[in-house]
């Protein structure tokens, strides 16, 4: 279990976070800014909150109130940075025995984040992904009580952060450290996350399980954030198996199901992959005017005007030849409610 309560007023920023995770990795996922790192240094006790608590399964970190604020070596952390923070003096396995307990531990990371064969080799002489799994090496090997990942992997190539992601996910496994990830890219998020605390400008906004909040974000803001590109508004008509929503053609969608009521002013969320390849109960038929199509080897991207706004569909490229679209021209498309997701206005009007 993790417990994280922190408030810290900074010269222009002010830090007010408070979330709790049972899950093994809870990702912190914001914009530039929003105090992902921060935080993350409050529970490495690298800065000190105004007040508030940290707990670590069980174990206090901090507490303004009971005057309880451990030093870092006593927090048994491990933290890995984006910029590797390898000691550049020291070989690979130098590095990974620095302040490690158990050397029979050492050999095993170095096997399992194959880097066996860097062992002799200094940081300048390894590539930017070995670089990444020396340090994630160094971090596991001090037997950490809770695994500190502050967007580690943003430096690298996609596939290259593909294959990290994998591996880590199997260390993961084996190890079963608590970790707090630090990111800003949704396919990270969904890759290794099980508990996500979207943040912005020092607060949390909403947190969960990654689909409950990517399918049910509590505010446009949110779902801009986890890549949501595309909305029209509307009044909500009906509620059920669906939510109904009339849009200010007279049109009506039917949407992901929410706790809406009637005559509740929403906004939709065209998503591209809301395109349904079969007519069902749940299906809209709508017609759009295609702008632009950008043909892909597995997608093409269809960009239509829809209720006056610009929307992003994706169509598998094996499909595409079945749709017409010519640019310029209407064209009809069948949406699926499922991936059609409502979301409230109400703290957008009281704002």
């Amino acid at each position: 279990m993790l417990k994280v309560s922190v408030r810290k007023e900074f010269k222009n920023f002010s830090l007010d976070v408070n979330f709790k995770s049972e899950s093994q990795v809870t990702a912190l996922f914001a914009p530039s800014g929003s105090g992902k790192s921060l935080t993350l240094q409050a529970v490495a006790g690298l800065i000190e909150p105004d007040s508030g608590r940290i707990e670590v399964n069980g174990k206090l970190l901090f507490d303004s109130e009971r005057e309880v604020n451990l030093p870092p070596q006593e927090r048994k952390v491990g933290y890995l940075f984006q910029e590797y923070a390898l000691f550049p003096h020291m070989t690979v396995h130098q590095n990974v025995t620095y302040g490690a307990k158990d050397r029979r531990r050492v050999e095993e990371l170095l096997k399992t984040l194959k880097i066996e064969n860097l062992k002799d080799k200094y940081p300048k002489q390894i590539s930017g992904g070995q670089k990444q799994r020396v340090a994630l090496a160094r971090a596991l090997a001090s037997q950490p009580e809770i695994l500190l990942l502050d967007e580690p992997f943003s430096a690298l190539d996609r596939n290259l952060k593909e294959e990290l992601w994998k591996e880590l996910k199997g260390i993961l496994e084996i190890y079963r450290i608590p970790t707090i990830l630090v990111t800003h890219d949704p396919e990270e998020l969904f890759e290794l996350a099980e508990w996500i605390v979207v943040m912005n400008n020092g607060k949390v906004i909403q947190e969960g399980e990654p689909n409950e909040v990517f399918f049910n974000p509590e505010s446009v803001e949110t779902a801009k954030l986890l890549g949501h590109r595309s909305f029209v508004e509307g009044t909500v008509k009906e509620v059920g198996k669906f939510t109904a929503v009339e849009l200010p053609s007279g049109r009506v969608l039917k949407c992901r199901k929410g706790n809406f009521k009637v005559g509740e002013k929403v906004s939709v969320s065209i998503l591209p992959n809301s395109l349904a390849l079969s007519l069902a109960d749940e299906t809209n038929r709508v017609e759009m005017v295609v702008k632009k199509v950008e043909k892909g080897r597995e997608i093409s991207r269809v960009y239509a005007t829809f209720e006056g706004k610009e929307v992003e569909l994706h169509i598998p490229s094996s499909l595409s030849p079945n749709f017409l679209l010519q640019e310029g021209r209407e064209s009809t498309f069948y949406l699926s409610a499922h991936h059609l997701p409502v979301i409230g206005r109400k703290n957008e009007e009281e704002s």
